[in-house]
């Protein structure tokens, strides 16, 4: 079964398609193996194949909310623990799940505000279903539900269950079907779109969970390897952090018993292994192990299942216990997320190295009393020790315990307009310009990693100017909007209230800046590093920010124009979302994107080679490719692409989907294959349509015949007209040209 309901938020065209080397069930408990090529058989376990001490079905969570015994060795009560102290929540990353999908519908992915679904603004902010080849990553019976309980235990909420992570964004990457088959493709292509993608949320992807692996032999290890490692090199090289099971078969008496060889690629040097350790903190007699592995708890550890698990009941919030390595993974993946977060909020600029050498230096070692090995596992609080991320709630009262005595409202005399400007260059400082001329500056202290500045009443106007090192801007229009403005520098956390007038010069370092619209009609200009979103009464303006994310959520008929930096930039378009990334002439990476515009229009001027990637709806879209604009329209949102070197056009969403492509040339070059047409101008740009139920062709303005052998998948409009529809397709065709910009 396949679900379609919700519009997704990236969208990522790949031809790497499976042939052959399909994933099966392994065993009655929907364990998943990979079958290879021929005898060379890599069992590929998602939950390994031993029975002792592994759940065989997933088992009903009872009213505690949990079947895993509390003890000293429990990660998810550390989390717990930091996120009362510290609140580190995972806010702020984004962790990427390659698995069977998530049920993001269910209780536990509940976006405060937003309630459950897919896409900006969710808990789960996008994917991909390899398998079905579609933007629906839904976690689907009969087979489905571990991705579901992996992804909670990584970043669910409710008042069943506390993941680790519980504000971290996450994407679903299906690699396995209805049943449990797949392929080592799907998992490629799954970590090629991590790489691909790993820039075009809110929050970047910083971590993936594999709780999959292959258990390789001499006959399959250079196939599988040579499949998967190159794309783990690169999430390498990317700075991300890879985690993924370790095996489940050590003490399984079907394969070779008391074998610790790691699964892969839980074996790859690019990957880090996770064990599992029982309620003792010894590792569980079913898991793989090597020295040096990193442990975590994985017995009857409670998560999210899907409504299929127990029997269809039109409410999905289900819980299960399961057993496994793969249940463990997820506990490690996401205690670095909260580790970065920490070092982040202290004022560092982390690498994945950092973050990793951080949680190994402060694990626990321990032997392992069967083998004599070696292992880590995870002491949260001793990670922290030395950082000082901001402590509590992000969220205070007025006039509450433990507010800095620094705000606008107690240090002005009136609420006439004002000037404020905060200083970040050198320490901390504000200064304040009346109305009346006179000035007052300040030293700001926090208390409680917090600072408030309150501007009252009036019209005020806030300079910010940014230090060296990174910081974080988040800031709204909208009054009645649950979003609190806030900058985060230096490990301190400043709350905005009442400023209608924001320029933020973010100074250098990897800036951030997150804005939201007002209720009425705004305008977004983008350019690279720079953002001005503006409406009635009020402006936003952010300078030298390396990424920015505008969401226009709140109302109104909203209208957005981005523009490309000097370098290559990469343009991704679909129904709700837009992005725009590029690396300018020195080399520095720039990221702009917008949410929820009614029209969009991006700008490819400024140099370099650029290229548009545009995706349909759900709905029925009209696509028009010129040699110098694209445009592609729907109910309710429109956006154009204009001066682009190459346009590709992507129709997999669903509704009747029409493209029109228009040439000015008559040398140029047509290609055409079964779903898919392709322009070719004489100076080598391209425009190609995928998957579109209907293609129609013009050149200098008159209608032309797709080569033979097209075959689309709804019969084209027949091109033998009379003199008079002759006549009549060049006049509307000469229309659509003036409109297209010629």
């Amino acid at each position: 079964m396949t679900r379609k309901s919700q519009t997704p938020s990236r969208r990522l065209p790949l031809a790497l398609l499976p042939t052959t080397d399909g994933i099966r069930q392994c065993e009655t408990r929907l364990a998943f193996s990979a079958s290879l090529a021929a005898a060379a058989t890599a069992d590929l376990l998602q939950d390994g194949l031993g029975s002792h001490d592994v759940s065989d079905v997933p088992l009903p969570m009872d009213s505690s909310g949990t079947l895993s015994p509390a003890s000293d060795h429990s990660l998810l009560d550390q989390a717990a623990d930091l996120r009362d102290t510290y609140g580190l929540t995972g806010d702020g990353q984004t962790i990427a799940v390659i698995d069977s999908g998530i049920a993001w519908d269910h209780e536990a992915f509940t976006s405060p505000g937003q309630g459950v679904g897919i896409g900006p603004g969710y808990r789960v902010v996008g994917g991909w279903d390899f398998a079905e080849d579609d933007a629906d990553p839904y976690d689907d019976g009969p087979a489905g539900y571990h991705g579901t309980h992996v992804a909670g235990l990584l970043a669910g909420q409710s008042s069943e269950l506390s993941g680790m992570a519980p504000e971290a964004d996450l994407v679903a990457l299906r690699v396995f079907d209805d049943s449990g088959e797949g392929s080592l493709e799907w998992i490629e292509s799954a970590l090629r779109w991590v790489h691909d993608s790993q820039n075009d949320f809110e929050h970047p992807i910083t971590t993936v969970n594999l709780s999959i692996g292959a258990a390789l032999n001499d006959a399959n290890r250079d196939y599988a390897i040579g499949i998967l490692e190159d794309e783990l090199q690169l999430l390498h090289d990317d700075g991300i952090l890879v985690f993924a099971a370790a095996g489940n078969y050590y003490a399984n008496d079907e394969i070779t018993p008391g074998t610790t060889d790691l699964l892969y690629p839980a074996s790859s040097p690019n990957v880090i292994a996770v064990t599992s350790i029982d309620d003792g903190g010894q590792i569980s007699d079913f898991a793989q192990r090597e020295s040096g592995i990193l442990a975590a708890p994985g017995e009857g550890q409670g998560s999210a299942v899907p409504d299929h698990v127990f029997g269809w009941d039109g409410t999905v919030d289900d819980y299960a216990a399961l057993s496994g390595t793969s249940m463990a993974t997820p506990q490690v993946a996401a205690a670095t997320v909260l580790i970065r977060e920490a070092m982040i909020a202290s004022g560092l600029e982390p690498t994945a190295d950092d973050v990793l050498q951080r949680l190994r230096d402060h694990a626990s070692e321990h032997q392992d009393a069967e083998t004599g090995l070696t292992y880590y596992s995870i002491d949260l609080q001793s990670a922290l020790d030395g950082l000082q991320p901001s402590g509590g709630s992000n969220q205070a009262d007025d006039g509450g315990e433990g507010e800095t005595a620094v705000s606008a409202s107690q240090v002005t005399t009136d609420h006439q307009s004002q000037q404020f400007t905060l200083d970040l260059r050198d320490g901390m400082s504000l200064n304040v310009r009346y109305h009346d001329g006179s000035e007052q500056a300040y030293l700001l202290t926090d208390q409680d990693g917090q600072i408030f500045l309150d501007a009252a009443g009036g019209s005020d106007r806030l300079e910010i100017l940014g230090s060296v090192g990174s910081e974080r801007l988040r800031l709204s229009a909208d009054p009645n909007s649950d979003v609190e403005s806030r900058l985060i520098a230096g490990g301190v956390e400043i709350v905005l209230r009442g400023f209608e007038d924001v320029q933020f010069d973010g100074g250098g370092g990897s800036d951030r800046a997150t804005l939201y619209d007002s209720s009425g009609d705004d305008l977004l200009e983008s350019r690279s590093g720079d953002a001005v979103l503006s409406g009635v009464g009020f402006r936003f303006d952010v300078r030298d920010v390396v990424r920015t994310y505008v969401h226009a959520t709140a109302g109104g008929n909203d209208a957005a124009y981005l523009y490309d930096s000097d370098g290559d930039d990469t343009l991704v378009v679909q129904p709700g979302f837009t992005s725009l990334r590029g690396t300018d002439s020195s080399g520095a990476s720039l990221f702009q994107s917008a949410y929820g515009f009614e029209s969009v229009s991006a700008y490819a001027t400024a140099g370099g080679h650029d290229t548009a990637e545009l995706y349909d709806s759900v709905g029925d879209d009209v696509l028009s490719i010129s040699p110098t604009r694209s445009m592609v329209s729907s109910g309710g949102y429109q956006v154009s692409a204009r001066y682009f070197e190459n346009v590709t056009a992507e129709s997999a969403s669903g509704g009747t989907d029409i493209a029109k492509i228009y040439s000015n040339e008559s040398e140029s070059q047509w290609h055409v294959a079964a779903g898919l047409t392709q322009w070719t101008s004489v100076d080598g740009a391209t425009r190609i349509a995928r998957g579109f139920d209907r293609v129609d062709a013009f050149e200098n303005f008159q209608p032309v015949s797709l080569p033979l052998g097209f075959t689309p998948q709804a019969a084209p409009v027949p091109l033998d007209v009379s003199d008079q529809d002759d006549e009549r397709f060049e006049d509307a065709t000469r229309r659509v040209f003036e409109q297209l910009g010629f």
